[in-house]
């Protein structure tokens, strides 16, 4: 169903459809009157994953190797994504955000 609704999207908007797939986002989760660090976890794993982009290829095991990415890096990407008028469209990785919440925008 995912597929299908990114499909749609590309398809309705080819020049200027983006759709992020994060994988395991972390940063600090409210849960009730409890706060969970998630970035206790995601914040070494996405240090580490990231370098490990040609093992994540495999169809077992490359799932498993996808960095986590920090929420704030997605929400950069996602605002600078809907405003940016040179945001390239079409589909944004894990990597991709990793490399868009680096740099600046235009």
């Amino acid at each position: 169903m995912l597929r299908a609704a990114e499909t749609e999207l590309l398809t309705k908007f080819p020049y200027g459809g983006v759709v992020l797939r994060p994988g395991f986002i972390h940063g600090t989760r409210q849960a009730g009157s409890m706060k969970l660090p998630l970035g206790v976890i995601g914040s070494p794993l996405e240090m580490v994953l990231q370098y490990a982009k040609p093992l994540n290829q495999g169809p077992l095991v490359g799932p498993l190797l996808t960095p986590p990415v920090n929420v704030t890096s997605v929400a950069n990407v996602a605002v600078r994504a809907a405003t940016d008028t040179v945001f390239p469209p079409g589909i944004i990785d894990v990597y991709g955000i990793l490399r868009y919440s680096q740099q600046k925008s235009t």
